[in-house]
């Protein structure tokens, strides 16, 4: 047994799919940990409406797939 516990599921049935989707739309400085000369207050901000637009771009994706679900059959 080793120091890193192992994973809970197989990792080769693990569809990232959606979270692809979302990222690949948000601009990247959304996720940044600290931006040049950022504020508390600001990164705070930035880092709330990334968790937001993140949310609003997985339901998205869940919605795209669930209609490409529904034309596959």
């Amino acid at each position: 047994m080793g120091i890193i516990p192992r994973p809970r599921a197989a990792l080769d049935n693990l569809d990232a799919s959606a979270l692809t989707y979302a990222l690949s739309r948000m601009t990247p400085e959304l996720t940044f940990l600290v931006l040049p000369g950022e504020s508390w207050d600001e990164m705070m901000a930035r880092r709330e409406a990334a968790s937001d637009i993140l949310d609003d771009l997985l339901a998205e994706a869940a919605d795209e797939l669930a209609d490409a679900e529904a034309v596959a059959w």
